[in-house]
């Protein structure tokens, strides 16, 4: 039977399997090697990333056109006056779910991507026209093929870089040193992912081996964490954004009970928490919660 590194890299050189299907794959690696850095990035790519943009990788930046929805005519552009806020506006990143991403590119040519503008631009926008019509982002289907590659490129290169390490599995398992140089390699396919402040990268050193010390108190931060699990329920938010924060409130969980907790993960969980939290308007439980988390990313 071939190693899971392996097939893994023959998936990813095959256009045939979707990449929603080779990042469970790569899920179960990393699951299996207890690399919580890819699995959290697997994570977020499957199921869609938060609304923190700071998170969103860079290669889901997409370019498209700014358009409007005229009941009568369809489509229509969107000019502007300002070439720089033309310019602004004709970018966004994507956070879907890369199983939708699929989807659209199985679509063909014709499969492109209607993306809304958040609701504060939408606003701004609409205040401004003479008619208001609600704008939107059209993204050619192209873009959406980009964002695919790079994922698959990213996913190949990762494991590449273990079948470098000698990481290759027998079957659907790994020995205890295979598992242990899979750690050496855990930054190669996130580095260029997200916000990765107070992140200690090693590049081109495939031999080195590396730690990291969350700079804030764990025990508080359990208390923290403690807290606002009890006060899950009473939040305003709707069943997707109650099951967003369980997952970064679990993510946080492992980190503190890991013995050696990785800051970024940490940080970037508590950047997601902190951005659920900041669209409950007028919620004073939120409130007092937001207060709290500020001392822990300051």
């Amino acid at each position: 039977m071939t190693g899971l590194v392996l097939e893994l890299q023959r998936d990813s050189l095959n256009r045939n399997i979707r990449v929603s299907d080779l990042l469970r794959k790569a899920f179960v690696i990393s699951r299996k090697l207890n690399i919580p850095e890819i699995q959290q990035w697997i994570n977020h790519e499957l199921n869609g990333y938060p609304r923190n943009e700071d998170i969103i990788p860079d290669y889901r930046q997409i370019h498209g056109t700014p358009k409007i929805w005229n009941p009568y005519h369809g489509w229509q552009p969107l000019n502007f006056a300002d070439p720089k806020m033309a310019d602004q506006l004709s970018s966004r990143k994507n956070s879907q779910a890369i199983g939708e991403l699929d989807e659209l590119a199985a679509k063909g040519s014709s499969g492109g991507l209607y993306m809304p503008y958040p609701q504060h631009i939408t606003n701004w926008l609409m205040e401004r026209m003479d008619i208001p019509l609600q704008p939107s982002l059209l993204v050619p289907h192209i873009e959406v093929i980009g964002i695919l590659d790079a994922v698959r490129n990213r996913v190949l290169d990762w494991a590449l870089q273990l079948e470098t390490q000698g990481v290759l599995g027998e079957g659907m398992s790994f020995t205890e040193k295979e598992k242990q140089s899979a750690h050496t390699v855990t930054y190669q396919v996130t580095n260029n992912i997200g916000s990765m402040q107070n992140s200690q990268l090693q590049q081109d050193s495939p031999n080195a081996t590396q730690s990291l010390t969350v700079n804030m108190d764990l025990n508080q931060l359990a208390g923290f964490i403690e807290k606002l699990k009890k006060q899950l329920e009473g939040l305003q938010l709707n069943s997707t954004e109650k099951e967003e924060l369980r997952a970064e409130i679990a993510t946080i969980e492992h980190q503190i009970a890991s013995p050696k907790p990785k800051s970024v993960i940490v940080r970037e969980s508590l950047k997601t928490v902190r951005s659920l939290l900041e669209g409950i308007t007028g919620s004073v439980i939120a409130s007092g919660l937001l207060a709290q988390l500020a001392a822990f990313l300051n």
